[in-house]
């Protein structure tokens, strides 16, 4: 998952083309998709650290990465709408990550090689 939502950022940013010719408004909207994205794999990955050395699950910080995860499918998905929907499978998984099938949503969300933490 790492990969592929770095080579969609970089197909995105390759795909909006130079900043120079962005508008304001589209840069905004642009950075803002980015930041939103990078701050849900950021604390996904923060939080999945802590759970391989031990540490308790917390339903708090699942709630969260629930939240970042919807809030990053918004701005992102007047880009990519295959990413958006992505972190949109992400945000459900974080909801409720025991009932959570990947094979009845036909989508794959772990973020490496199919590790526990998504």
């Amino acid at each position: 998952m790492i990969t592929f939502v770095i080579e969609r950022l970089i197909g995105l940013i390759g795909l909006i083309g130079p900043v120079a010719n962005l508008t304001k408004e589209r840069r905004e909207l642009r950075d803002n998709a980015l930041h939103s994205i990078c701050h849900a794999l950021d604390q996904t990955c923060l939080y999945c650290r802590d759970i391989d050395r031990g540490e308790p699950r917390n339903l708090g910080t699942e709630a969260q990465l629930a939240t970042y995860w919807s809030a990053a499918a918004i701005p992102v998905r007047h880009f990519d709408r295959e990413l958006a929907e992505i972190c949109e499978y992400k945000s459900e998984y974080w909801l409720n990550p025991e009932t959570w099938d990947s094979k009845a949503n036909k989508v794959e969300i772990d973020l490496d090689n199919g590790e526990l933490c998504l």
